[in-house]
C-alpha cells in the first residue's frame, strides 16, 4: 500500500492564529496512485499552463472538474481519503486534561474518568467552557515551556469558576479533586514539551495529525490485509525530520480501543512500515491530488457539481479533534447507555463495581498521602466529599 499526505492551515506552536482549523489529508491506497493519476494530471497542467495542480491557484469550478476526474480514476482500487481536522485552540484544552488528569500520575483522578472517552471528553467540554481565551493562551505558553507555575495560575482560575457554577455533582468532585492534587503535588505531573529544542513539536496540530494518520494506515492494513510500501509527505522544513522520527519510532505501534471503549490497547505489528520520504508536490501528482481533494473537502457546502459532494464524502475517513466532536462523542455514549436494556442484576453488579473502584481509588490516594506526609503527622485527604 502507498500513502501520500499533505496539510492545510499550518500552525506549529501557534495554535491561536488563523485559520481556526488545521487539516491533514492523505490518500491511503492498496496500489501506487502515481501511474493512475499522471496522464490526467498532466493534461490539466498543460491546459491551465501550470507547473503543478494547486487548488488555491485554480478557479473553483475547475478544481471540481479535476477532483471528479481523480475520483473516477480511483474508482476501481481500494483506497480511502483520510482526513484529520483539528480545532487548533481546542488542542490546548485536550492537553490541559491530558496533562493534569492522567490517572497514572494524578492520584486524585479516578481511573475511569481519564481512560473512558465519555468522561475524558466531558472534562474537556467543562474546561473549554470555563476557561476563557486568555486562560487557554496562558496555559499553552506555560505548557510548551514546562512552566508549572504558569499552569498552576490557570488551574486556580478553573477551581474558582467550577465552584461558582452549578454542574453535575460527580463531575464537580472529579474536577476539583484532580486539580487540587495537581496543585498540591506538582512534582507528580510530567511536563516534557520543553525537554529539548524539538520536544514542542510532538504537541502541535501537525504531529498530532501525523500520529492519527499512522493509526489510519494500520486500520487500512488490517482491513485489507496489506502493508505499507511507501509513505510520502509533502516537503516542509519545520516538521520533516520529526515526522520521519515518528514514522521510524512509532510506526509499528497500533492503537485500538477495546470492545468496551474503556481504554486504548497497544500492540506491535509485525510488518515493516514502509519507506518514509518528503517530496515537493510538483514532483508527485498524488500529492497534488491530495491538495485538490483536501481543498474541496473543506468547502463541501459550496460544491456545485452534482454527485461530487457525495462521492468525496463516500471515500473520506475524517477524524476530528474539536469541541463539536467532543459533544458528539459524549452524546453518542449517553444515547448508547440510555438504550441499554439492563437487568436489575446487571445494574446491581455495575453499582458494586463502581463502589469497588471508588474504594480502590481512595485507598490508593490515602496510601500516597501518608507516604508524603511528614513523620509524626496525619495526612489530610484531598477528597471533597
Amino acid at each position: 500500500m502507498y500513502i501520500y499526505a499533505d496539510e492545510s492551515g499550518h500552525s506549529g506552536r501557534h495554535i491561536f492564529n488563523d485559520p481556526l482549523f488545521y487539516f491533514q489529508g492523505a490518500i491511503i491506497s492498496e496500489i501506487d496512485t502515481e501511474p493512475i493519476l499522471t496522464e490526467v494530471a498532466e493534461k490539466y497542467k498543460e491546459e491551465l499552463g501550470l507547473p503543478r495542480l494547486h487548488a488555491n491557484e485554480i478557479r473553483p469550478h475547475i478544481v471540481e472538474r479535476i477532483a471528479a476526474s481523480f475520483l473516477c480514476l480511483l474508482d476501481d482500487i481500494k483506497w480511502v481519503f483520510h482526513i484529520t481536522a483539528i480545532e487548533k485552540p481546542y488542542l490546548a484544552i485536550t492537553k490541559f486534561v491530558d496533562s493534569l488528569f492522567d490517572s497514572y500520575e494524578n492520584k486524585g483522578t479516578r481511573w475511569l474518568w481519564y481512560n473512558h472517552e465519555l468522561f475524558r471528553h466531558t472534562l474537556c467540554i467543562l474546561f473549554n467552557d470555563i476557561l476563557f481565551d486568555e486562560d487557554k493562551k496562558t496555559f499553552w505558553t506555560a505548557y510548551l515551556q514546562d512552566d508549572f507555575g504558569g499552569i498552576a495560575s490557570v488551574v486556580k482560575i478553573a477551581l474558582q469558576r467550577i465552584n461558582a457554577i452549578r454542574i453535575d455533582k460527580r463531575l464537580h468532585q472529579v474536577a476539583i479533586e484532580g486539580l487540587n492534587f495537581a496543585l498540591k503535588y506538582p512534582e507528580e505531573i510530567t511536563l516534557l514539551a520543553n525537554q529539548t529544542k524539538k520536544s514542542y513539536k510532538g504537541h502541535t496540530p501537525n504531529m498530532v495529525a501525523f500520529s492519527s494518520l499512522i493509526q489510519a494506515v494500520h486500520k487500512f492494513c488490517k482491513e485489507n490485509n496489506t502493508k505499507p510500501e511507501a509513505f510520502v509527505h509533502d516537503s516542509q522544513s519545520e516538521f520533516g525530520s520529526t515526522m520521519k522520527e515518528y514514522h521510524d519510532l512509532f510506526g509499528k505501534a497500533r492503537l485500538e480501543h477495546d470492545s468496551s471503549g474503556l481504554a486504548l490497547q497497544s500492540d506491535r505489528v509485525e510488518y515493516d512500515f514502509g519507506t518514509f520520504s518528503l517530496s515537493l508536490s510538483k514532483q508527485s501528482v498524488s500529492l497534488q491530488a491530495v491538495d485538490i481533494l483536501l481543498w474541496l473537502y473543506q468547502r463541501t457546502d459550496k460544491i456545485k457539481s452534482i454527485g461530487l459532494n457525495e462521492k468525496l464524502l463516500d471515500v473520506a475517513e475524517p477524524f476530528y479533534i474539536s469541541r463539536i466532536s467532543s459533544e458528539i462523542i459524549t452524546r453518542g455514549w449517553l444515547y448508547k447507555l440510555s438504550n441499554c436494556d439492563l437487568t436489575e442484576e446487571q445494574i446491581a453488579k455495575g453499582e458494586k463495581t463502581v463502589e469497588q473502584m471508588e474504594t480502590i481509588h481512595l485507598e490508593r490516594l490515602r496510601e500516597f498521602e501518608e507516604q508524603q506526609a511528614p513523620k509524626g503527622t496525619k495526612a489530610k485527604m484531598l477528597t471533597s466529599c
